[in-house]
C-alpha cells in the first residue's frame, strides 16, 4: 500500500517547484539562493532545511520528483518491460521538458556548478536504469556490480547523448529516438 504524503508537506514541495522553476527562467542556479527560493515559495527557511541540507540536495530532490513525473505518464507494459523502451521514453520526456524550457536549461547549464548538477541527474537515471534492469533481467542480478556498470553506461550514454543534441541545437525528438534505438539494438 503506497504510503500518503501529509498535505502541507505536498503543498510545501509544489511551491518549491514553482518557485525553483520561476526563479530558473530568471538567473542561473549560482546565483539563486535558499532565501529566494523560500521567498518565492513563501515558506520558511526552517521548513526548506527540515527537508533539505542545501540547495544541491533541493535540485537532486527536484530531479527526482521530474523523473517520477514523467514515470507516472508511462504505461505498465514500459515501466516492467524492455529497458530499450524505457529510456527511449524517459528520454522523449526528458528532451520534451528540455525543449519547453530553453531558458532553465541555458541558465542551469551556465553555471558553474554544471558539472556537479549534471552528476546529480546522472545519478538518478543510472539509478532508475539499474531498477528497470533489475525487473527485466533476472538472470544478471546474481552479478550486481556488472548490473550497476551496465546501468552506468546505459545512463552515461543517454545523458551524452541528449547534452551533445542540445549543445549542437539539434533538439528535434526524432533524431534522438534514432539514436536511442541504434545505441540499444
Amino acid at each position: 500500500m503506497e504510503e500518503k504524503m501529509d498535505l502541507r508537506i505536498r503543498k510545501t514541495y509544489l511551491a518549491l517547484h514553482n518557485a525553483f522553476i520561476a526563479l530558473l527562467e530568471e538567473k542561473s542556479f549560482d546565483d539563486l539562493t535558499v532565501n529566494e527560493l523560500c521567498d518565492r515559495a513563501m515558506i520558511r527557511r526552517t521548513t526548506f532545511y527540515k527537508h533539505f541540507g542545501d540547495k544541491y540536495e533541493y535540485f537532486a530532490f527536484f530531479v527526482r520528483d521530474m523523473v517520477s513525473t514523467f514515470q507516472a505518464q508511462l504505461t505498465p507494459d514500459v515501466m516492467g518491460g524492455d529497458p530499450r523502451m524505457y529510456f527511449q521514453h524517459m528520454g522523449m520526456e526528458l528532451l520534451r521538458f528540455l525543449n519547453l524550457n530553453e531558458k532553465i536549461v541555458s541558465n542551469v547549464r551556465r553555471s558553474r556548478m554544471f558539472p556537479l548538477l549534471i552528476s546529480i541527474m546522472l545519478e538518478q537515471i543510472t539509478s532508475d536504469m539499474l531498477g528497470i534492469l533489475h525487473r527485466t533481467n533476472s538472470g544478471l542480478t546474481q552479478n550486481a556490480d556488472k548490473l550497476r556498470g551496465i546501468a552506468a553506461f546505459y545512463a552515461g550514454g543517454v545523458l551524452n547523448a541528449l547534452r551533445q543534441l542540445i549543445d549542437e541545437n539539434h533538439t528535434n525528438d526524432g533524431l534522438f529516438r534514432e539514436i536511442i534505438e541504434e545505441c540499444m539494438e
